[in-house]
Parts: structure tokens; C-alpha cells; sequence
């Protein structure tokens, strides 16, 4: 679901992050391309207008719709959306890459900067790695993304490093990844 905040019929809309007591409509657009315009002039559509923008942030906070969280201890799905991203099945915009690993943008990004960095062997997760990956690869991983941090600018303002694992670590992809977030204070 997308929600745009301004006038339809204007070439520009402003962010889920617009100013409330400024809105005009809201335009709120489902998966099946279906679109809904809610006036916000009068005072219901206002309430309307609140409602949704406070049910959007709250979807946003949950995991996607038919994400499943993933076991610690799961072995390595080779039909996993990154292991695709790897072999090319499936499109990224690619910040680097080596041998050992591929860093691209996050496609639900979380802060100004976030790029997520996977080895490309197969591993579930940081616990699997740590037993079964190479030195190299090992290295590889950490180079990369000091790497991915030095060419997104932010090796001297800092970012932080968030490796989900397991279900109580709300992972939801079976495939090591770190994210990188900065560009700004990270919450």
C-alpha cells in the first residue's frame, strides 16, 4: 500500500511525514491498483485522513505480509530472495561488490542510508557463518561492508549494524545479511 499526502492533481506529493493540518487529500493506493481519495476538507474526512496514516505506520512497523520469521537453526533455503539477488533471478541496486559478498540498497529503507550486506555462500544466518565460512569469506564479509560504509559516505559520521537471527531476532529472510543504516541519527 502506498499513501501520498497532497493533491492528486499536482505534480508533487509530500511524504507520509507531512504536516496533518496542511493535507488537502490523501491518496491511498492498494496492490491491486486500486486508488481511494479521501478529502480532508471537511472534518470527517480529516478524522478519515488520520486513520489511515496511523494505520500505515502501523502495518510498516510488522513484518510484510506473508514473511514468515525464520528458525536459528533452519538450513539454508537456495530459493531465498537474496540467494535470487546472487545468482541474478532477481534485480538490486547494487552498492558493491566481491568475491566474497554484494551490498545493495535496502528495498523498505529505514534511514537515508540503508544497504544491506550478504556473503555469498549459503548461510542462514551470523551463527552458521561463524562455524562454516573461510577466513576469507569471513574477511571478505567485514571488508565489504567497511567498503559499502566508506562509499555510501558515512565512514566518518558513523551508521550502525543490525544482523537479525532467528525468530525472537526477528529475522525473516534464511540468508545472512547485515544492515547498515546511517546517514543520519539511527534511533
Amino acid at each position: 500500500m502506498l499513501i501520498f499526502i497532497g493533491e492528486s492533481s499536482s505534480s508533487h506529493v509530500s511524504p507520509l511525514s507531512a504536516r496533518l493540518s496542511n493535507l488537502n487529500e490523501v491518496l491511498i493506493i492498494s496492490g491491486q491498483n486500486q486508488t481511494m481519495k479521501i478529502d480532508s476538507h471537511d472534518s470527517k474526512g480529516h478524522a478519515v485522513v488520520i486513520l489511515f496514516c496511523l494505520l500505515a505506520l502501523l502495518m510498516l512497523s510488522f513484518p510484510t505480509h506473508g514473511e514468515e520469521l525464520v528458525d536459528a537453526t533452519a538450513t539454508y533455503d537456495t530459493n531465498n530472495v537474496f540467494a535470487r539477488i546472487l545468482r541474478g533471478e532477481l534485480p538490486a541496486e547494487i552498492v558493491y561488490e566481491s568475491k566474497f559478498a554484494l551490498a545493495f540498497h535496502d528495498i523498505r529503507p529505514r534511514a537515508k542510508v540503508h544497504v544491506l550486506v550478504i556473503p555469498k555462500g549459503p548461510y542462514t544466518n551470523i551463527l552458521q557463518f561463524n562455524q562454516n565460512a573461510s577466513d576469507q569469506e569471513r574477511l571478505g564479509l567485514m571488508d565489504a561492508i567497511a567498503r559499502t560504509a566508506e562509499i555510501m559516505g558515512v565512514d566518518e559520521s558513523g551508521f550502525r549494524l543490525i544482523s537479525n537471527t532467528g525468530q525472537d531476532g526477528g529475522q525473516t529472510v534464511p540468508h545472512l545479511h547485515v544492515h547498515l543504516l546511517g546517514g543520519e541519527h539511527v534511533q
